[in-house]
């Protein structure tokens, strides 16, 4: 994948973000619960963005291996022998190796900030409890 790629999307910062309204844990203003709920659909566009690249990817890759594949079953030794499909195997995993790692680092980014972003409304909740229940006393 080209660098620019690679630095797309900003993980850690949204992740650093979460991490710093959980440490702020019920002292959080009404402002931070607002930002807080921003950072969530921020979140959530991340990891739909995240998630159609790497489907569109897929799709490409898939595509080039099936041709790569044609390809090499069309070509004959000397003897006129094709090359059997375990020799194709091999030989796709080390052409595609690094476009089939960088996939796995894009689906295991998107799906670990999905997991982050799924507690955002719980933490937001019980923040918005302990509040209501503040100043019912």
């Amino acid at each position: 994948m080209p660098e620019e790629k690679k630095n797309k999307y900003d993980i850690q910062a949204l992740l650093d973000k979460h991490e710093t309204f959980k440490l702020k844990w019920l002292q959080l203003t009404d402002d931070d619960l607002f930002n807080r709920i921003a950072l969530q659909d921020t979140m959530i566009s991340e990891v739909s963005n995240m998630k159609s690249e790497y489907l569109e990817e897929k799709l490409k890759i898939d595509k080039d291996k099936a041709i790569r594949t044609l390809e090499m079953k069309a070509e004959v030794d000397d003897k006129w022998k094709a090359p059997t499909d375990k020799w194709i195997e091999a030989v796709l995993k080390q052409e595609f190796f690094q476009r089939d790692l960088d996939q796995n680092v894009l689906k295991t980014s998107y799906e670990l900030l999905a997991q982050k972003l799924q507690t955002i409304t719980d933490f937001v909740n019980i923040v918005k409890m302990n509040k209501k229940w503040n100043f019912s006393i």
